[in-house]
């Protein structure tokens, strides 16, 4: 099982303190690791810069999602931002897959997932709270969702937060198959990371 099959797929950020580095682990149902999300280029000179700074939400983010093998499966890289943040999904060999651009809202929030054409292939809408995620085909059937799930005891002061996705269907057309899977990570990149 990989992160391409799992469903649900459980994407839990470890236990951390005192640190500003995006780190995730990834789960298939029954809690086996699949695969590992691991930021990179997150040297001491920008180690100290997001120290210095109150809210480092804004910042670029450069992760690569390994299979267990250590295999790159995918690269997600959030741009800087300042209102509205673009994420952008690739292949390990530099191929574009798409991206997800995050679209201006007062309450709630919304992506739109674009293909690399920059043509519109699905849409995620977020409740008020940011704990309930739709993801929407082009036709605006919804395809997935991820819930965001509540942190237990021993997460509470800590910065890790969990997700699940869950697929709709058993298979999807690219890009939009792609863009679910990397949707997962991103959600919590655009909205949760150095906040």
């Amino acid at each position: 099982m990989d992160i391409f099959s799992a469903n649900p797929l459980l994407v839990r950020q470890p236990k951390r303190y005192f640190t500003d580095v995006s780190d995730y682990e990834v789960f298939d149902p029954h809690g086996r690791p699949i695969a590992r999300v691991k930021e990179q280029g997150a040297d001491g000179g920008m180690q100290v810069l997001r120290f210095m700074a109150k809210n480092t939400g804004g910042f670029a983010r450069l992760v690569h999602v390994d299979d267990m093998y250590g295999h790159t499966r995918l690269v997600i890289q959030k741009h800087w931002s300042w209102m509205t943040a673009s994420t952008s999904v690739n292949l390990p060999d530099g191929r574009p897959v798409g991206s997800i651009e995050q679209d201006f809202k007062f309450f709630g929030s919304k992506f739109t997932l674009m293909d690399p054409w920059k043509r519109p292939v699905g849409s995620i809408e977020g409740d008020f709270i940011g704990y309930d995620f739709r993801i929407k085909d082009h036709a605006e059937h919804e395809v997935a969702r991820v819930d965001r799930r509540l942190p237990d005891l021993g997460e509470i002061f800590t910065a890790a937060d969990s997700y699940a996705l869950h697929h709709r269907y058993p298979s999807l057309p690219e890009p939009l198959r792609t863009l679910v899977i990397a949707s997962s990570i991103a959600i919590d990149l655009v909205l949760r990371e150095g906040k």
